[in-house]
């Protein structure tokens, strides 16, 4: 089969954050599978299926195409589900409705979660039956290095001794002024690293709510911003989320929630919300808690009070079930998806 892949998730904005890491694993992968991709929009006519690894609710990404049949990735409909917080304007709307109507010409839809499935039918009113379920895995590069390595990363991001973390964007889903509220209710000593191109100064709400959680509960000695992990990203990264007493994921909801599998893959343990996805991603091997400041922190609270033992133990088994995440397995249930599209 030949494939269209539409890879402008790796020239935009997109290309750092979920959708083009989902979009380039995506595409090795399926190159590994030997599967025929063609990435050129010169040679889109050749393709037997067009697939778009992406989908805005509110801008016209999604084209219509009478004579080719066409796959979708919807990851989430968060806005969706918080429209109060995701206002998308008159012209947003009106976008809405056409991403909508391209909706009809779709053969099939890819989404991330059986969370995700649900949602999607309810709030986009798609069939049941034309919706797919495809998990995701974590980066194959996040991986541990020497403590020599995990020492040099210390200095270098100035991380503090005591840490829980947290990796991602700054949305209103993610929750963020909850984390920073859970803070107050841990030792002194414990202190909050977020790792994300968005904490940085910007003129829009999220920003200014975390800002002013921040001064209202005084933690500014407490809470270190890691914007720009530089060259050795995926390394630094790695050796971030290894030195974390713990890796937090407050968030009210989620299409899937990557951060998790990626702290169990270095061998973190993660306290997580019970919202959405969240639970599909972490199975039996995270904390789970309601997404409210005292009941994360008593999540990061229990822990801290595992002995040793406990801990290597509880590594040792979610680091076995972040292992079954693999992009060959995302890529087999793509090229199915597709095998169903072309019969």
């Amino acid at each position: 089969m030949k494939i269209y892949l539409d890879t402008l998730p790796l020239r935009t904005g997109h290309q750092i954050r979920g959708i083009g890491r989902y979009t380039e694993g995506l595409l090795e992968a399926l190159r590994a599978a030997q599967i025929e991709v063609i990435t050129c929009a010169d040679d889109l006519l050749q393709a037997e299926i067009i697939h778009y690894p992406y989908f805005d609710l509110f801008l016209p990404s999604l084209p219509i195409y009478w004579r080719k049949k066409a796959v979708v990735t919807i990851h989430d409909v968060i806005p969706l589900e918080f429209p109060k917080a995701y206002k998308p304007g008159l012209q947003g709307n009106v976008n809405f409705l056409r991403q909508k109507f391209s909706l009809r010409f779709v053969k099939a839809v890819i989404t991330d979660s059986e969370y995700s499935k649900q949602q999607i039918a309810k709030l986009l009113r798609i069939k049941l039956e034309k919706i797919y379920v495809v998990p995701l895995a974590a980066n194959p590069d996040l991986k541990l290095n020497n403590s020599s390595s995990l020492k040099d990363v210390q200095h270098k991001h100035r991380l503090p001794e005591k840490y829980i973390l947290y990796v991602g964007d700054i949305n209103y889903n993610k929750n963020l002024p909850a984390l920073i509220k859970a803070m107050t209710h841990l030792p002194s000593d414990v202190e909050l690293v977020c790792v994300g191109k968005n904490f940085r100064e910007k003129p829009i709400p999220e920003w200014q709510g975390l800002v002013n959680t921040i001064q209202e509960v005084r933690l500014e000695s407490r809470a270190h911003f890691i914007r720009n992990l530089g060259a050795e990203s995926s390394a630094d990264l790695a050796a971030i989320y290894h030195g974390a007493l713990c890796y937090v994921q407050p968030s009210l909801s989620e299409g899937f929630g990557l951060p998790i599998l990626e702290a169990m893959q270095c061998q973190t343990p993660v306290v997580s919300s019970r919202r959405g996805s969240l639970p599909e991603v972490g199975g039996k091997h995270a904390v789970y808690v309601e997404p409210k400041p005292a009941a994360i922190a008593n999540g990061v609270k229990e822990v801290l009070s595992w002995s040793a033992h406990d801990r290597k133990q509880w590594l040792s088994s979610a680091s076995k079930w972040a292992a079954g995440f693999t992009w060959q397995k995302t890529a087999a249930g793509t090229i199915d998806v597709y095998k169903r599209v072309l019969a």
